[in-house]
């Protein structure tokens, strides 16, 4: 829960990030991915995974990651930011559907109407940004959830696939993807730092430490923490550059946050009770109940495989 966690905080970041970048789209891909792809091909050299493997499954993660990668930039680009998160926010969903078609990942009731709770808050957090007749934005936006919510799962069927090696490459498609799009001109130092932070912070690391932590407890769970980059991404840049999110954004970011806390409660009395348990402080029922969420992994990665 910790990477998943800490993966989301990197993620948030993104809006900020691109906020503070001058860039044309197609130099904004390139960049953040060819600094993604350095970052994760120089992990995956210096930290190798053991026992790790890439083959044809491999090749597939790499491609889902591609996509969702690349299609939630152009999804920006073609559509409003309220169209992408509405869309985003189906993530939890497709994730639990896709885990028990594939792997037969039944996700616990409690995060499925999680999962809905934060629809709706997203929803509000849209406001009357919502327009549908942008389908060719709402296509890619859909197309991103879908593959990343495949990429999910992917992972967690496979867990001895190199989750470094195969986002590396995910970047470099997306580098070269976006090249002919591009201006051809190396951006200036005030943009290449900011550029470098968003490819390093919010794609390398954040793809990497979301993959291995989604390993450790449900898919559907996984995705649902995801859903706080909604929240925190207008947060940094209120805060930061003094853009107020608006009164639809402050309480739909609050339905999300605590539909999220709702959630992960049991877990975290469940580790909160551990201690106690031994003195006899909790009852046996209140245990169980404490327990009733705990998912954890069939698998457990090893290194950054």
């Amino acid at each position: 829960m910790i990477l998943v966690t800490v993966a989301t905080l990197l993620w948030s970041l993104a809006g900020l990030f691109v906020h503070l970048i001058d860039v044309p789209v197609g130099d904004l891909i390139l960049w953040r991915s060819f600094f993604a792809g350095c970052a994760l091909l120089a992990i995956a050299v210096l930290w190798p995974a053991q026992e790790s493997v890439f083959g044809w499954a491999g090749l597939g993660a790499s491609l889902l990651s591609a996509v969702a990668m690349g299609a939630y930039a152009a999804a920006l680009t073609l559509t409003s930011v309220a169209n992408v998160m509405i869309l985003y926010a189906t993530l939890p969903l497709f994730t639990a559907a896709i885990g028990w078609v594939f792997i037969g990942e039944r996700s616990p009731r409690r995060a499925l109407v999680a999962s809905v709770v934060s629809l709706i808050g997203v929803g509000i957090v849209a406001g009357q940004g919502v327009n549908l007749a942008d389908i060719s934005g709402n296509l890619l936006a859909l197309l991103m959830t879908v593959t990343f919510a495949g990429l999910l799962i992917l992972a967690r069927a496979v867990p001895r696939l190199n989750l470094a090696l195969i986002n590396a490459v995910a970047a470099f498609l997306c580098s070269l993807v976006a090249l002919p799009f591009s201006s051809g001109a190396v951006p200036g130092l005030h943009d290449l730092a900011f550029l470098f932070a968003l490819g390093v912070l919010t794609t390398a690391l954040s793809f990497l430490l979301f993959l291995m932590g989604s390993r450790f407890i449900s898919s559907t769970e996984a995705a649902l923490v995801e859903l706080l980059d909604v929240v925190l991404g207008p947060l940094w840049v209120w805060l930061v550059l003094s853009e107020y999110p608006g009164t639809g954004a402050l309480i739909g970011g609050g339905i999300v946050l605590a539909a999220v806390l709702w959630n992960l409660a049991p877990a975290l009395r469940y580790r909160a009770a551990k201690t106690p348990a031994a003195t006899g402080q909790y009852s046996s029922a209140e245990l169980a109940d404490a327990m009733c969420c705990q998912q954890p992994s069939p698998v457990t990665p090893q290194g950054l495989n």
